[in-house]
């Protein structure tokens, strides 16, 4: 996801910016290809709602178009190739409340006056066990976020957020495809031998990589951001959840 802090006490929500894709199906073991900052964000915000998402790029690409656009029509699909599915978590800013959320997650929470628990913030992605342990010594995500840079191959680049409170927000929307991402790969990306930790990242542009290369170049290799831990599973729950939060978002745009 790589990284994503929900921050309910603060009101903001925090997310790393870096794309990367495991290469052990391509011959190299314990290797990781990454680019940081590309102009194609994981996160994208919609009147009073932000969308977080994670997983396949390709289907990254394509929720974004849909919630950047007409929410009457059908919404993407969850899948593609019937296995790789997305993962997204869906926040109201004005009632700083989650109405949609799956997959692994860790949560901060304490118990009110009369006994509930309460959230006080949501981590998800590779880096959460990072990012949820620096958070309940800081109480602040973007710190939280730069923890889980440090601790997880698949979190880096800047800290990407929305602010409830002031409204501002960070959240890389010049770019508009994953082969936009794909690009920034080919020409920045970098390749980390995660068997090695103290070993430095080699650049895709050298030689000794350049069958990778090659396959950025030509698709056989998609950016992603990996969720971390088990592979989401959408039952017909999960989707009946979904497609609910979906129509309360039209119900609350209607009205305007």
């Amino acid at each position: 996801m790589t990284t994503t802090v929900y921050d309910r006490v603060n009101r903001l929500i925090a997310t790393d910016s870096r794309w990367s894709r495991n290469l052990d199906e391509f011959g190299y073991l314990g290797h990781v290809a990454y680019v940081d900052d590309s102009g194609f964000g994981k996160m994208a915000t919609r009147d009073d709602h932000v969308l977080t998402l994670a997983g396949n790029g390709l289907l990254i690409q394509h929720w974004k178009e849909w919630w950047a656009g007409d929410l009457g029509v059908p919404r993407p699909p969850i899948l593609i190739n019937g296995e790789e599915a997305i993962s997204l978590h869906i926040v109201k800013i004005s009632t700083n409340s989650i109405i949609f959320e799956i997959g692994e997650k860790l949560a901060a929470q304490n118990v009110d006056d009369d006994g509930n628990k309460v959230i006080n913030a949501v981590f998800a992605g590779s880096g959460a066990i990072h990012a949820g342990g620096v958070w309940l010594k800081t109480g602040c995500a973007r710190t939280a976020i730069e923890a889980a840079k440090v601790g997880d191959i698949c979190t880096g680049g800047n800290v990407r957020y929305v602010d409830f409170n002031s409204g501002q927000q960070d959240i890389e929307s010049e770019k508009h495809l994953i082969s936009d991402v794909a690009e920034a790969l080919l020409q920045k990306g970098m390749i980390m031998d995660t068997n090695n930790p103290l070993s430095q990242p080699v650049p895709i542009t050298e030689q000794e990589v350049a069958h990778i290369r090659q396959l950025i170049a030509n698709g056989g290799i998609t950016p992603c951001a990996p969720t971390g831990g088990k592979a989401v599973v959408w039952d017909t729950k999960s989707i009946a959840r979904l497609d609910a939060a979906i129509d309360s978002i039209r119900k609350d745009e209607s009205k305007k």
